[in-house]
């Protein structure tokens, strides 16, 4: 049951659930496991100082995992900085805000391209 207020009173509305939609239940099997290397990387980047992608800003940066489909597993060396509420998480133009918008001016490739040269700098510095 779903209420709303519309004029001068509040309304509900019965939501219809499809039968034929089938949703795959997360059993925690699924979910890759992450490796002592991909944890050496996660926090050789906690320690760097990136701007985000898009602004610029230092403070308050999110590491977002690229991917090309929400389902898609986590590739934890596709990572491209982007700050916390603005342009990560919640802002008009962010991934998980906004994904159409946000990859019709970033494309995944450039993304990739952009994740890809920080994990090479990584890399170099070992």
């Amino acid at each position: 049951m779903l209420w709303f207020w519309r004029g001068k009173g509040v309304y509900r509305m019965s939501l219809k659930i499809k039968a034929n939609r089938i949703k795959p239940k997360y059993n925690g099997k699924n979910k890759k496991k992450i490796t002592d290397e991909d944890k050496k990387y996660l926090e050789w980047l906690q320690l760097q100082n990136y701007k985000c992608f898009v602004c610029g800003k230092q403070n308050g940066i999110e590491w977002h995992h690229v991917k090309l489909h929400s389902t898609d597993i986590k590739n934890h060396k596709r990572l491209i900085p982007l700050c916390g509420v603005e342009h990560h998480r919640l802002g008009e133009f962010s991934p998980h805000g906004n994904p159409k918008r946000w990859r019709e001016i970033f494309t995944i490739d450039f993304q990739n391209e952009f994740a890809d040269d920080i994990y090479q700098e990584y890399l170099e510095n070992l």
